[in-house]
């Protein structure tokens, strides 16, 4: 059984709500490497464009903006959800199951109380399901397997946690980032595996970081690169790239990650407008981050909620 693999971050920025990893991993007939679901699904899926009726895939910040609609994105992220047997009816559903226990590390948050906003939150479930079931033919018609998706979910405190014990935030998206690959592939598996991530930042090397993963398993450094950091491991290639988004299992796990942290952010700010009648809500971004932490700091201590777990420290 071949796989080929996507991964991709967002939130990595924000001191406010989580970081989310997340990947897509497509069963393929042929070498996963010579795969290219744009044109597998070109008549289902293509990049995000106005009057396209298609599902938009792409790089997340092209199909969703701040302040416009979730539309499109949610349609597309939970119509490959359904691609998965995963159909939640909210945020906490969501990340467990496509974190499992173990990785929808949400915490005990008062704004994730409750399981969050219902979903889906713009669109019907309908029209999640009619368009999953194009794009479940198509995959059909092509010998594509059942897809799978993962993801790790980071709230402030346990994002701060690893920074208490790393003091690198960008250690932090490396480990949470393969550990999850690891939990996704299997470097004995007979087939072959091709995992195409975008580049962590500007780390060019991580066979340590694959090593630690993998149980330290020896890992084959391939090369090393401002252009392309490529390993292998087993029966499994990785390929670290700038703007890997390009990639479509790169692009729909940008995709799966953003949506998840809007989700969050909506959780986030539907809590502290309802406390704070009139607040200015935030997306966590450092500037903004800052203004709504000095109006709410009072309130935390109110409520009692620690400063870790509603700042992330970088």
């Amino acid at each position: 059984m071949n796989w080929l693999v996507g991964m991709d971050e967002a939130g990595y920025g924000p001191n406010l709500g989580p970081l989310v990893v997340a990947a897509t991993a497509w069963n393929t007939s042929g070498p996963p490497a010579e795969c290219d679901p744009w044109a597998l699904f070109e008549e289902v899926l293509g990049p995000p464009r106005a009057g396209d009726t298609r599902l938009a895939v792409g790089d997340s910040k092209a199909v969703y903006k701040a302040g416009g609609s979730i539309a499109k994105l949610e349609t597309s992220v939970l119509a490959f959800l359904q691609l998965c047997d995963i159909c939640p009816e909210n945020l906490v559903e969501l990340g467990t199951m496509v974190a499992g226990a173990d990785g929808c590390l949400l915490g005990d948050a008062p704004w994730y109380q409750g399981g969050g906003v219902p979903l889906p939150i713009e669109v019907t479930r309908e029209e999640v399901s009619r368009q999953s079931d194009r794009w479940r033919e198509a995959c059909q018609i092509h010998e594509m397997g059942q897809p799978r998706v993962g993801a790790t979910i980071l709230s402030a405190a346990v994002f701060n946690q690893g920074l208490a014990e790393t003091n690198n935030k960008a250690v932090v998206l490396s480990q949470r980032s393969l550990a999850l690959l690891a939990s996704l592939v299997d470097p004995d598996a007979n087939g072959r595996t091709h995992v195409l991530s975008d580049k962590h930042g500007g780390r060019n090397r991580y066979d340590e970081f694959l090593s630690e993963a993998f149980g330290h398993r020896l890992v084959m450094r391939q090369q090393e690169s401002a252009v392309c950091s490529q390993y292998r491991v087993g029966t499994v290639e990785v390929l670290f790239q700038p703007k890997a988004e390009r990639h479509f299992p790169v692009a729909l796990a940008s995709m799966v990650a953003k949506y998840i942290r809007e989700v969050a952010m909506m959780c986030f700010n539907t809590f502290w407008t309802t406390v704070c009648p009139g607040i200015k809500p935030t997306r966590g971004y450092p500037v903004d981050a800052r203004r709504f932490r000095a109006e709410m700091e009072a309130e935390l201590d109110v409520l009692g909620i620690p400063m870790d777990t509603f700042w992330r420290q970088r």
